[in-house]
């Protein structure tokens, strides 16, 4: 069974943040490939989740989605793969503040 993934307002920030800065510091050229490989690898992860990490926070997941990039998540109903933020790994990852949102499903979906 295929999760539909559900992107939050956070995970959506943080995507076209990462996007922003590979076109101003590197090139057009890196910030597509990084979303392609996203795009790919989330489709990899609604297919079949793999080796998910729990975080201390209850429901929450984590998963490498690059090598910089660390992506939270949780699972809703059984039918969704809610994103709640892609975090770099250079950052401190003990002080990042997920929290589940409850109103996942006004946010777009990724199919």
């Amino acid at each position: 069974m295929a999760y539909q993934i559900v992107w939050t307002a956070e995970a959506d920030n943080n995507f076209y943040s990462i996007i922003s800065y590979l076109k101003q510091n590197w090139s057009e050229q890196s910030a597509e490939k990084f979303a392609t490989k996203t795009f790919k690898k989330l489709e990899q992860i609604a297919r079949v989740l793999h080796e998910p990490r729990f975080t201390s926070q209850p429901n929450i997941q984590m998963i490498r989605l690059d090598k910089k990039n660390v992506l939270f998540f949780t699972i809703e109903d059984d039918t969704y793969l809610v994103l709640l933020s892609i975090y770099p790994y250079k950052k401190d990852i003990t002080k990042i503040n997920i929290t589940k949102q409850d109103d996942f499903l006004l946010d777009h979906r990724y199919n």
